[in-house]
């Protein structure tokens, strides 16, 4: 039988943090939090890991990259790995206590709060697991509230990659959580341990929790709406539907609203960028639509942000603003918004992939980094603009930051835990339920009372 896990040197944190500023500073204070805790209880300092400090290696949310330079750093003693996101609330003295508890369980490799889809979801690669359905269907974790694996399991997930037991289905990186998951799992011929459901990892606060989520702060004053110029990619086919869709919903509320098209039409206004509208890929209209929102800004009074959303990109303008509260705008090189991956998880080599935001559900740059990205170049006009501009982001070293705030999907392809312990800044694509119904349900409230706060200031 395994020793009980007694104390905190058989407990390894991993922190998976970001070197923004903002994002640097809370996994911080959760660092010192940890450490505080287990120095109360013990007496002696735990192993706590930054990921963007201690392993600043590319695609280290996703957790693959992360295995061999963190096996080469566990302690001997430590046989568990927990890991949080910087806006994990955790309870060390319940913490020890659910892992000790789990320690004695050998079925037990791997512990957290479980989440599952309904149906085949697009950010999930459409992957469904039927084989599960009697063991009550496909698992995984939700990584805001941490997630506890044991070593000898990440040893063992370490080897099945480097000999090709193991791999991504796909090359894209969505959902780090889920797509640890398939690689635990493998499939139904050679299955791997399925998550262990534990409900002390909570989605809200509790009494009974050893972990849960804090909610994104705001980080003083919304900025001013007026800071932002919202620029809106569109084409001619689109400006009788999509177009006014945004003019009906969050276009009423912001002061700098331009539409770019591949036609100019005063019943918008849009702007011709020059660029003929293709298909797919958008990438040489997306860099002249960076250029033209560059030469706009520089015109104007006091824009610190550009917001690049799609036509059938459905935000909060109010939620936008409270958020960029924490971030820095004007000259300094800020990229925010829904992070993807490329090109991680296949092999181990450190320093393959480069990440990206997902356009769809909208792309904050500040100015400086919307002037820094301007200069990218498209292999083709029609190459895909947002993996682009991720690729040269890396070359010129601009951060991308990531926040969960912002969907590249619809508000029923996430699970219900996800969305309902944060207000988010948008969603993406028109379908059922039609946009005008997600607009209201999600952000209509908070728009109307920030624009009945801007009246009563003036």
């Amino acid at each position: 039988m395994s020793l009980i896990v007694a104390d905190s040197t058989h407990v390894v944190f991993v922190i998976v943090s970001q070197a923004e500023p903002y994002h640097a500073s809370v996994a911080s204070r959760l660092k010192e939090d940890i450490q505080k805790q287990i120095v109360e209880l013990e007496g002696r300092l735990p192993t706590v890991y930054l990921t963007h400090t201690d392993f600043p290696v590319p695609g280290a949310w996703t957790v693959t990259p992360l295995l061999r330079p963190l096996l080469a750093r566990l302690p001997p003693p430590a046989r568990w790995v927990v890991f949080l996101e910087a806006h994990t609330a955790v309870r060390c003295r319940e913490l020890l206590a659910v892992l000790g508890a789990a320690d004695v369980q050998k079925d037990t490799q791997w512990l957290g709060y479980p989440l599952s889809d309904e149906e085949p979801s697009i950010v999930h690669h459409f992957a469904f697991y039927d084989e599960l359905e009697e063991e009550g269907g496909f698992v995984y974790p939700l990584l805001a509230s941490g997630v506890a694996m044991r070593a000898g399991l990440l040893q063992r997930l370490h080897d099945q990659i480097s000999s090709g037991e193991r791999q991504l289905e796909a090359d894209f990186s969505i959902d780090p959580a889920f797509e640890l998951a398939q690689l635990v799992y493998g499939s139904a011929e050679d299955p791997g341990p399925l998550l262990t459901a534990d409900l002390r990892f909570c989605v809200v606060a509790a009494e009974h929790c050893a972990t849960y989520p804090r909610p994104h702060d705001i980080c003083g004053r919304p900025v001013p709406e007026s800071s932002i110029l919202f620029a809106v990619k569109t084409w001619s086919g689109f400006h009788g539907t999509r177009a006014r869709v945004v003019k009906k919903t969050w276009g009423r509320h912001v002061t700098h609203l331009t539409f770019y098209s591949d036609q100019a039409d005063a019943s918008l206004p849009s702007i011709d960028v020059g660029v003929p509208n293709t298909k797919r890929g958008h990438c040489a209209k997306t860099v002249a639509i960076l250029k033209h929102a560059v030469a706009q800004a520089q015109q104007m009074k006091n824009i610190d942000w550009i917001f690049l959303a799609d036509d059938d990109t459905i935000s909060g303008v109010q939620r936008l603003t409270e958020v960029l509260s924490c971030y820095r705008g004007g000259d300094d090189v800020t990229l925010l918004g829904e992070r993807y991956g490329y090109g991680y998880g296949k092999k181990l080599s450190v320093g393959k992939g480069y990440d990206y935001i997902t356009g769809g559900g909208g792309t904050v740059f500040s100015v400086g980094a919307a002037r820094a990205l301007a200069q990218c170049a498209c292999q083709a006009p029609d190459a895909p603009d947002d993996m682009t501009l991720g690729a040269c982001a890396a070359r010129r070293r601009v951060p991308v930051t990531h926040t969960p705030l912002m969907h590249q999907a619809r508000p029923q392809d996430y699970p219900r835990e996800v969305l309902g312990r944060e207000r988010p800044i948008s969603f993406h694509r028109h379908s059922s339920p039609e946009p005008m119904r997600v607009y209201a349900t999600w952000f209509q409230h908070d728009d109307r009372r920030m624009k009945d706060s801007m009246r009563t200031e003036l």
